[in-house]
């Protein structure tokens, strides 16, 4: 998890990129990683990097969040500061970032309601 950490932050756009879809296809299937890549502090360069200038990154940091909220709740609290960014994304000039912000933020509504007036005080119910 270490060389994630040093991955992700890595200068080139391309690595971050690929650490990012690595990040969502570990948590593709199963919520088996949550909580080490919680513990880790991976999750919160996920959500920075999803407001980095490259369109890829974007991309895959929406994926990479969304998958880390499909399979149940367990990291909504640590993903609760995505919900803005990605209801800012939801009018990104890339039509993959809308849809993937769209649906990250769907998973994030999916498993429980804990986070529910972080949506309304966003003003994602009104997007």
């Amino acid at each position: 998890y270490e060389d994630i950490k040093k991955l992700i932050t890595h200068k080139d756009a391309q690595i971050r990129s690929r650490v990012l879809n690595l990040i969502g296809n570990m948590c593709r299937h199963s919520g088996y990683f949550y909580k080490k890549l919680n513990s880790h502090g991976i999750l919160k360069y996920c959500i920075s990097l999803c407001e980095d200038d490259d369109k890829t990154i974007k991309k895959y940091a929406c994926v990479a969040i969304g998958n880390a909220s499909f399979h149940d709740d367990t990291l909504y609290e640590s993903l609760k500061p995505s919900i803005p960014i990605l209801v800012n994304l939801l009018k990104d000039s890339e039509e993959k970032t809308r849809s993937n912000a769209a649906a990250a933020l769907g998973n994030l509504a999916r498993n429980s309601n804990i986070l529910d007036k972080d949506f309304i005080n966003t003003g994602a119910n009104y997007q």
